[in-house]
Protein backbone atom coordinates (compact mmCIF):
# COMPACT_ATOMS: atom_id res chain seq x y z
CA UNK A 1 0.00 0.00 0.00
CA UNK A 2 1.21 3.27 -0.93
CA UNK A 3 2.13 5.38 2.25
CA UNK A 4 1.15 9.43 2.63
CA UNK A 5 3.41 9.96 5.26
CA UNK A 6 7.25 8.59 6.62
CA UNK A 7 8.35 9.59 9.98
CA UNK A 8 12.24 8.89 10.43
CA UNK A 9 13.17 7.65 13.94
CA UNK A 10 17.18 7.83 14.89
CA UNK A 11 18.13 5.58 17.70
CA UNK A 12 21.13 5.99 20.17
CA UNK A 13 21.35 5.89 23.75
CA UNK A 14 17.29 6.87 24.35
CA UNK A 15 16.45 3.97 26.77
CA UNK A 16 14.23 6.96 29.40
CA UNK A 17 12.40 8.85 25.84
CA UNK A 18 12.29 6.09 23.11
CA UNK A 19 8.94 4.60 24.32
CA UNK A 20 7.39 8.53 24.28
CA UNK A 21 8.61 9.03 21.24
CA UNK A 22 7.26 6.03 18.98
CA UNK A 23 3.87 5.93 21.25
CA UNK A 24 3.40 9.51 19.73
CA UNK A 25 2.90 7.99 16.29
CA UNK A 26 0.35 5.76 16.98
CA UNK A 27 -3.28 7.55 16.03
CA UNK A 28 -6.50 6.18 18.20
CA UNK A 29 -9.42 7.34 16.84
CA UNK A 30 -12.22 7.04 20.42
CA UNK A 31 -9.77 5.29 22.13
CA UNK A 32 -9.31 2.68 19.44
CA UNK A 33 -6.28 2.39 17.02
CA UNK A 34 -7.11 4.14 14.01
CA UNK A 35 -6.54 1.68 11.38
CA UNK A 36 -7.15 3.53 8.47
CA UNK A 37 -4.66 6.38 9.26
CA UNK A 38 -1.81 4.02 10.11
CA UNK A 39 -2.34 2.07 7.16
CA UNK A 40 -0.97 5.81 5.38
CA UNK A 41 1.70 6.30 7.88
CA UNK A 42 5.35 4.39 7.76
CA UNK A 43 7.45 5.00 10.94
CA UNK A 44 11.16 4.53 10.18
CA UNK A 45 13.13 3.17 13.08
CA UNK A 46 16.98 3.81 12.15
CA UNK A 47 18.85 1.85 15.31
CA UNK A 48 22.15 3.70 14.81
CA UNK A 49 24.34 0.91 16.88
CA UNK A 50 23.29 2.12 19.95
CA UNK A 51 24.95 0.09 22.96
CA UNK A 52 21.99 0.43 25.12
CA UNK A 53 18.41 -1.46 25.29
CA UNK A 54 16.70 1.09 23.01
CA UNK A 55 16.17 -0.96 20.06
CA UNK A 56 15.06 -3.67 21.60
CA UNK A 57 12.19 -1.44 22.80
CA UNK A 58 11.70 0.15 19.70
CA UNK A 59 11.74 -3.19 17.96
CA UNK A 60 8.11 -3.75 20.08
CA UNK A 61 6.16 -1.28 18.02
CA UNK A 62 7.64 -3.07 14.22
CA UNK A 63 5.89 -6.68 16.13
CA UNK A 64 2.63 -4.50 17.66
CA UNK A 65 2.33 -2.54 14.00
CA UNK A 66 4.06 -4.08 11.64
CA UNK A 67 2.04 -2.37 8.59
CA UNK A 68 3.74 0.71 10.25
CA UNK A 69 6.45 0.61 11.83
CA UNK A 70 9.85 -0.98 10.54
CA UNK A 71 13.09 -1.16 12.16
CA UNK A 72 16.71 -1.25 10.04
CA UNK A 73 19.82 -1.46 12.08
CA UNK A 74 22.78 -0.51 11.29
CA UNK A 75 26.20 0.07 12.59
CA UNK A 76 26.88 3.48 14.44
CA UNK A 77 27.62 6.41 11.95
CA UNK A 78 26.07 8.86 14.02
CA UNK A 79 22.94 11.12 13.45
CA UNK A 80 23.11 12.30 9.61
CA UNK A 81 23.94 8.61 8.93
CA UNK A 82 20.75 7.48 9.95
CA UNK A 83 19.02 10.33 8.86
CA UNK A 84 20.55 9.11 5.17
CA UNK A 85 19.35 5.76 5.87
CA UNK A 86 15.96 7.11 6.38
CA UNK A 87 16.13 9.38 3.62
CA UNK A 88 16.83 6.51 1.24
CA UNK A 89 14.32 4.61 2.40
CA UNK A 90 11.34 6.36 2.53
CA UNK A 91 8.29 5.33 0.55
CA UNK A 92 5.83 8.04 1.38
CA UNK A 93 4.62 10.61 -0.16
CA UNK A 94 5.35 13.13 2.62
CA UNK A 95 8.52 13.25 4.82
CA UNK A 96 9.45 14.64 7.95
CA UNK A 97 12.10 13.81 10.93
CA UNK A 98 11.60 12.79 14.51
CA UNK A 99 14.30 12.94 16.75
CA UNK A 100 13.97 10.45 19.64
CA UNK A 101 13.85 12.09 22.54
CA UNK A 102 10.79 14.23 20.97
CA UNK A 103 7.42 13.49 20.39
CA UNK A 104 4.40 14.69 18.23
CA UNK A 105 1.00 15.59 18.73
CA UNK A 106 -2.14 16.05 16.20
CA UNK A 107 -0.42 14.00 13.69
CA UNK A 108 -3.92 12.60 12.96
CA UNK A 109 -4.52 16.38 11.48
CA UNK A 110 -1.56 16.48 9.99
CA UNK A 111 -2.31 13.24 7.86
CA UNK A 112 -5.59 14.35 7.33
CA UNK A 113 -4.27 17.59 5.72
CA UNK A 114 -1.48 15.61 4.24
CA UNK A 115 -4.43 13.80 1.84
CA UNK A 116 -6.26 17.07 1.23
CA UNK A 117 -2.73 19.16 -0.25
CA UNK A 118 0.22 18.65 -2.80
CA UNK A 119 2.52 21.56 -1.53
CA UNK A 120 5.71 21.18 -1.42
CA UNK A 121 6.28 22.12 2.11
CA UNK A 122 4.01 21.69 5.13
CA UNK A 123 4.40 24.11 7.94
CA UNK A 124 3.45 23.02 11.33
CA UNK A 125 3.76 24.79 14.97
CA UNK A 126 6.40 23.59 17.91
CA UNK A 127 6.21 23.38 21.01
CA UNK A 128 10.02 23.90 23.44
CA UNK A 129 9.88 21.60 26.41
CA UNK A 130 12.34 23.95 28.90
CA UNK A 131 13.01 21.11 31.20
CA UNK A 132 14.90 23.09 33.86
CA UNK A 133 12.58 25.99 33.50
CA UNK A 134 9.84 23.86 33.93
CA UNK A 135 7.83 25.74 30.99
CA UNK A 136 6.71 25.29 27.64
CA UNK A 137 7.37 27.41 24.76
CA UNK A 138 5.28 27.64 21.83
CA UNK A 139 6.39 28.76 18.30
CA UNK A 140 3.36 29.62 16.37
CA UNK A 141 5.91 31.26 13.58
CA UNK A 142 3.52 32.57 11.02
CA UNK A 143 1.68 35.67 11.10
CA UNK A 144 -0.78 34.43 8.61
CA UNK A 145 -2.02 31.00 8.31
CA UNK A 146 -2.88 29.29 4.69
CA UNK A 147 -5.61 26.48 4.12
CA UNK A 148 -4.52 26.95 0.99
CA UNK A 149 -1.12 25.93 -1.38
CA UNK A 150 0.75 29.23 -1.73
CA UNK A 151 3.50 30.30 -4.40
CA UNK A 152 6.97 30.00 -2.53
CA UNK A 153 7.56 33.56 -3.32
CA UNK A 154 5.11 34.21 -0.51
CA UNK A 155 7.72 33.27 1.97
CA UNK A 156 8.95 36.47 1.54
CA UNK A 157 6.13 37.11 4.99
CA UNK A 158 9.37 35.24 6.94
CA UNK A 159 12.03 36.29 5.66
CA UNK A 160 13.36 37.61 9.22
CA UNK A 161 13.26 33.79 10.39
CA UNK A 162 16.05 32.18 9.59
CA UNK A 163 14.96 28.49 10.02
CA UNK A 164 11.39 27.91 8.73
CA UNK A 165 11.79 24.84 7.39
CA UNK A 166 13.54 23.17 9.67
CA UNK A 167 12.74 20.02 10.51
CA UNK A 168 10.63 20.62 14.02
CA UNK A 169 8.55 22.95 12.17
CA UNK A 170 8.40 21.73 8.18
CA UNK A 171 6.91 18.28 6.83
CA UNK A 172 8.37 17.80 3.19
CA UNK A 173 7.63 16.69 0.11
CA UNK A 174 10.01 13.30 -0.25
CA UNK A 175 10.85 13.81 -3.53
CA UNK A 176 12.43 17.40 -3.25
CA UNK A 177 15.24 15.42 -0.36
CA UNK A 178 15.76 11.86 -2.02
CA UNK A 179 17.62 13.20 -4.98
CA UNK A 180 19.82 14.66 -2.93
CA UNK A 181 20.68 11.47 -1.35
CA UNK A 182 23.10 11.56 0.51
CA UNK A 183 22.09 14.52 1.73
CA UNK A 184 22.97 14.50 5.23
CA UNK A 185 26.79 15.66 6.80
CA UNK A 186 27.72 12.24 8.63
CA UNK A 187 29.54 11.95 11.93
CA UNK A 188 29.41 15.40 12.66
CA UNK A 189 26.81 17.31 15.12
CA UNK A 190 24.53 20.03 13.74
CA UNK A 191 23.85 18.02 10.32
CA UNK A 192 19.73 19.03 10.50
CA UNK A 193 21.43 22.24 9.39
CA UNK A 194 21.08 21.36 5.55
CA UNK A 195 17.53 21.11 5.53
CA UNK A 196 17.53 25.28 6.04
CA UNK A 197 18.21 25.00 2.32
CA UNK A 198 17.75 21.45 0.40
CA UNK A 199 13.67 21.75 1.00
CA UNK A 200 14.09 25.35 -1.45
CA UNK A 201 16.06 24.11 -4.00
CA UNK A 202 12.67 22.74 -6.35
CA UNK A 203 10.21 23.59 -3.78
CA UNK A 204 7.37 25.90 -5.38
CA UNK A 205 4.80 25.80 -3.25
CA UNK A 206 3.88 25.31 0.76
CA UNK A 207 0.69 25.37 3.31
CA UNK A 208 0.80 26.68 6.80
CA UNK A 209 -1.44 24.88 9.81
CA UNK A 210 -2.41 25.88 12.90
CA UNK A 211 -1.93 23.34 15.30
CA UNK A 212 1.35 21.97 17.16
CA UNK A 213 2.67 19.21 15.57
CA UNK A 214 6.21 18.76 16.84
CA UNK A 215 7.24 18.67 20.63
CA UNK A 216 11.18 19.27 21.06
CA UNK A 217 12.72 18.72 24.85
CA UNK A 218 15.53 20.98 25.73
CA UNK A 219 17.58 19.95 28.46
CA UNK A 220 18.57 16.57 28.64
CA UNK A 221 22.20 16.12 29.31
CA UNK A 222 24.38 15.70 26.17
CA UNK A 223 22.26 17.01 23.50
CA UNK A 224 24.28 18.96 21.13
CA UNK A 225 22.47 22.43 22.29
CA UNK A 226 23.85 21.54 25.89
CA UNK A 227 26.45 24.47 26.33
CA UNK A 228 28.70 22.24 28.04
CA UNK A 229 28.36 19.83 24.57
CA UNK A 230 28.73 22.67 22.27
CA UNK A 231 31.77 23.81 23.67
CA UNK A 232 33.88 20.53 23.07
CA UNK A 233 32.47 20.42 19.73
CA UNK A 234 33.04 23.54 17.96
CA UNK A 235 34.80 22.18 15.44
CA UNK A 236 31.72 20.40 14.50
CA UNK A 237 30.13 23.79 13.66
CA UNK A 238 32.79 24.94 10.83
CA UNK A 239 32.72 21.00 9.05
CA UNK A 240 28.61 21.50 9.21
CA UNK A 241 28.69 24.88 7.58
CA UNK A 242 31.12 23.36 5.13
CA UNK A 243 29.07 21.10 4.21
CA UNK A 244 26.08 23.44 4.43
CA UNK A 245 27.88 25.86 1.80
CA UNK A 246 29.41 23.39 -0.51
CA UNK A 247 25.50 22.76 -1.18
CA UNK A 248 24.31 26.01 -1.31
CA UNK A 249 27.17 26.65 -3.73
CA UNK A 250 26.44 23.36 -5.88
CA UNK A 251 22.50 23.98 -6.48
CA UNK A 252 20.56 26.27 -7.66
CA UNK A 253 16.68 26.71 -7.01
CA UNK A 254 14.53 26.79 -9.69
CA UNK A 255 13.36 29.59 -8.52
CA UNK A 256 15.14 33.28 -8.54
CA UNK A 257 13.09 34.09 -5.43
CA UNK A 258 13.67 31.06 -3.81
CA UNK A 259 17.40 31.39 -4.59
CA UNK A 260 17.67 34.94 -2.82
CA UNK A 261 15.89 32.78 0.45
CA UNK A 262 18.40 30.47 0.64
CA UNK A 263 21.00 32.70 0.37
CA UNK A 264 19.34 35.18 3.28
CA UNK A 265 18.73 31.97 5.07
CA UNK A 266 22.62 30.54 4.46
CA UNK A 267 23.84 33.96 5.80
CA UNK A 268 21.82 33.92 9.15
CA UNK A 269 22.90 30.78 9.91
CA UNK A 270 26.64 31.34 9.59
CA UNK A 271 26.14 34.31 11.93
CA UNK A 272 24.17 32.15 14.56
CA UNK A 273 27.34 29.79 13.95
CA UNK A 274 29.14 32.89 14.47
CA UNK A 275 27.32 33.74 17.63
CA UNK A 276 27.85 30.21 19.01
CA UNK A 277 31.69 29.99 18.35
CA UNK A 278 32.38 33.81 19.76
CA UNK A 279 31.12 32.36 22.64
CA UNK A 280 33.23 29.91 23.11
CA UNK A 281 36.81 29.75 23.46
CA UNK A 282 39.82 32.18 21.72
CA UNK A 283 41.01 28.84 20.29
CA UNK A 284 36.97 28.62 18.85
CA UNK A 285 37.38 32.16 17.63
CA UNK A 286 40.59 31.88 15.74
CA UNK A 287 38.66 28.93 13.83
CA UNK A 288 35.98 31.82 13.04
CA UNK A 289 38.58 32.49 9.94
CA UNK A 290 37.54 29.82 7.99
CA UNK A 291 33.85 30.57 8.58
CA UNK A 292 35.00 34.13 7.06
CA UNK A 293 36.35 33.08 3.96
CA UNK A 294 33.79 30.41 2.84
CA UNK A 295 30.47 32.44 4.22
CA UNK A 296 28.06 34.37 1.81
CA UNK A 297 28.91 37.93 0.98
CA UNK A 298 25.97 39.19 2.84
CA UNK A 299 27.75 37.77 6.11
CA UNK A 300 30.04 40.34 5.94
CA UNK A 301 27.89 42.97 6.70
CA UNK A 302 27.64 41.94 10.28
CA UNK A 303 29.11 44.79 12.56
CA UNK A 304 30.74 41.99 14.34
CA UNK A 305 32.04 40.03 11.39
CA UNK A 306 33.53 43.50 10.02
CA UNK A 307 35.65 43.89 13.46
CA UNK A 308 36.60 40.68 13.40
CA UNK A 309 38.64 41.33 10.06
CA UNK A 310 40.00 44.71 11.23
CA UNK A 311 40.79 44.53 14.30
CA UNK A 312 43.65 42.02 16.17
CA UNK A 313 42.41 39.06 17.29
CA UNK A 314 42.89 39.28 21.12
CA UNK A 315 41.94 42.63 21.14
CA UNK A 316 38.35 41.81 19.42
CA UNK A 317 38.07 38.43 21.95
CA UNK A 318 38.43 40.74 24.78
CA UNK A 319 35.87 43.22 23.91
CA UNK A 320 33.37 40.92 22.91
CA UNK A 321 33.74 38.89 25.89
CA UNK A 322 33.25 42.35 27.76
CA UNK A 323 30.19 43.37 25.20
CA UNK A 324 28.71 39.73 26.16
CA UNK A 325 29.06 40.42 30.16
CA UNK A 326 27.83 44.07 29.92
CA UNK A 327 24.83 42.65 28.46
CA UNK A 328 23.72 40.07 30.85
CA UNK A 329 24.34 42.75 33.41
CA UNK A 330 21.48 44.49 32.41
Amino acid sequence: MNKLLTIVVPVYKVEQYINKCLASCIIYKDGIVDEELMNQLEVIIVNDGTPDNSAELSREYTIRYPNTFRQIDKQNGGHGSAWNVGLKEAKGKYLRFLDSDDWLTNLDQLLIRLSRTDADLVFTHLDKILVEENRIESWNLYPCVYEEKQPINELQLYKTYNCFTAFWLCTYKTSLLQEFYPLFAERISYDDGILYVAPLIKAKSFICYDFVLYNYLIGREGQSVDPSVVAKIVKNHIVAVRHYINFYNKEKATESYAQWLIEIQTTKYCLWVWRELSNQSYDAMIGLRELYNISPRHFENNKWVKLYKKVPLPIYYLGYKLYGYLRKKK
